[in-house]
């Protein structure tokens, strides 16, 4: 034997089949047992007495009568398959230290021999055999478990150990697989020779008989325990059922509606949870369901990520100390605007606002004061502006509006409104009203027909240092038409020298 596999096996931790199935394995491999003496060992111990009872009455025999004994069993089961039910229970009591779900597993492996019955009663081979060996097909599994319960509690949560536990896993632990294990662990429980072959020459992917009936046998198990299968799951069971069994859908469909009507049958026998669908049609229905479910769930997800995706791209446009949009959202904007406006002969004006002598605001009273006359003059710029004009804060203390569908003395009228409005305004900081003016430089473009943005701005740019030039709080104009440098109108204008120089002072 393997060291690593003699390791688990001989192991402490190993768990052991209680003695009533040590007996009956010995009794199993005499030929010659008789009844009584299979009676006898079943007769000392009640509990398992009490299942062959249970069993008989359940609609897995349907019975005619009624059994209330175990000699009533013994003949309504017959010699063969008395002794290997009483075997197959028997070693479900089979438990271990703490830290390995044994009921789960035994639930799954309860499963798997139902499927294994059936399918070997398909494929014309020993069905009672087949149960047993199903039910013990995994217990190597069981072994590496309760050998490593450490290193497994490391690698996965107790209820996800299961579904996660593979041959790959299992060898990276210890050097070997379950079915390596298990054919090791059958040899020492005294199991039949036949068993313990079927285990060691197991291979998923072999064209042997056994081979084939206990990979699809797992399969189906599987299947028969799904909560919500998903339907590309059924069908990749009934394909290997056709394939490796020559299983056809109908075939299919009464051998796995069968499996039901016999696990309900167990399910009391142990107290396992039950199973939540009646036929693998209902299987399949609610396998369709929960796609459609998935479906929805996965199309709201998308839609709130959409939407999520929507407002983060927003909030990246808006400046998040004025809340107007930022100079990237003025960057991808503006060009598209003018371009439609080109297209659509419209008239529009580019409108530049500066905060005349913002720094003194920071240097007086700090940043937070500064802070501040940002936030009142973003609001009241949009506060006056009309509702389908772009409101921008460009950067530092530099606002850009972009005024649509308007003719050149309109356009002014808009610009000259917001520099009177910033002018009538006072910013309380600290006990202190704070003034506040704003020079304007306009560019108007006439029918929409200009050459380039950039010109457009440039022009607007220039017109803006012309108010600065003229005194600040002012609105200097200029058509797009014009030269860069001629000055075309100058609105509002108030020198504000000393003025913007008292900005800070308290009213």
């Amino acid at each position: 034997m393997n060291p690593d596999i003699a390791k688990i096996v001989n192991g402490e931790n190993m768990p052991s089949p209680p003695t009533i199935a040590a007996k009956l394995l010995d009794l199993v491999n005499q030929p010659d047992a008789r009844i009584a003496d299979i009676t006898k060992v079943i007769s000392a111990d009640p509990k398992l007495s009490a299942k062959l009872i249970d069993y008989c009455n359940s609609p897995i025999v349907a019975s005619a009568r009624t059994v209330g004994s175990l000699q009533q069993a013994i003949p309504l089961l017959g010699m063969r398959t008395l002794r290997l039910l009483s075997l197959s229970f028997s070693v479900m009591d089979t438990q271990g230290h703490v830290g390995f779900p044994y009921q789960e597993f035994w639930r799954r492996s309860l499963a798997t021999a139902i499927a294994a019955k059936l399918i070997a009663k398909c494929a014309h081979q020993n069905a009672d055999e087949s149960f047993l060996l199903g039910l013990v097909f995994n217990i190597g599994a069981m072994g590496i478990g309760s050998a490593y319960p450490d290193e497994l509690a490391d690698r996965f949560e107790p209820e996800e150990l299961l579904d996660k536990l593979s041959t790959d896993v299992e060898r990276e632990i210890c050097g070997a697989g379950r079915y390596e294990v298990g054919a090791c662990l059958l040899e020492k429980w005294n199991f039949p020779p036949a068993m313990i072959q079927v285990l060691e020459n197991y291979d998923p992917d072999s064209a042997d008989m056994p081979s084939k009936l206990f990979s699809v046998s797992q399969r189906v198990g599987k299947l028969l325990l799904s909560a919500e299968p998903a339907e590309r799951e059924i069908f990749g069971v009934r394909k290997s059922a056709n394939e490796l069994l020559g299983v056809d859908d109908d075939q299919f469909d009464t051998l796995f509606d069968a499996m039901i009507n016999e696990w309900k049958g167990y399910e009391s026998l142990f107290k396992f949870e039950s199973i939540a669908f009646d036929s693998i049609k209902d299987l399949e229905a609610r396998a369709k369901e929960s796609m459609v479910r998935i479906s929805l769930s996965m199309e709201r997800t998308i839609r709130e990520m959409s939407e999520q995706q929507h407002e983060l791209r927003q909030m990246a446009l808006l400046d998040s100390l004025t809340q107007l949009k930022n100079r990237s959202a003025f960057d991808a904007e503006v060009f598209q605007l003018s371009n439609q406006f080109r297209r659509e002969c419209q008239s529009f004006g580019l409108i530049i606002a500066d905060i005349d002598h913002f720094k003194i605001f920071n240097d007086t009273y700090g940043h937070a004061a500064g802070d501040s006359v940002l936030r009142e003059v973003a609001a009241c710029l949009k506060r006056n502006c009309r509702q389908y004009d772009r409101v921008y804060r460009f950067g530092g203390e530099e606002f850009v509006v972009l005024v649509g569908n308007c003719d050149y003395d309109a356009t002014l009228k808009v610009a000259e409104r917001l520099r009177n409005a910033v002018e009538t305004l006072q910013v309380d900081f600290g006990g202190n009203s704070l003034c506040v003016t704003t020079s304007l430089g306009v560019c108007w473009v006439d029918r929409g027909r200009h050459d380039s943005f950039n010109a457009l701005f440039e022009k607007a740019d220039e017109s803006l240092y012309e108010a600065k030039r003229k005194g600040r709080n002012n609105c200097v104009a200029i058509t797009a038409s014009s030269a860069l440098g001629p000055v075309i109108n100058a609105a509002g204008s108030h020198p504000t020298g000393q003025a913007a120089a008292a900005a800070g002072s308290p009213q």
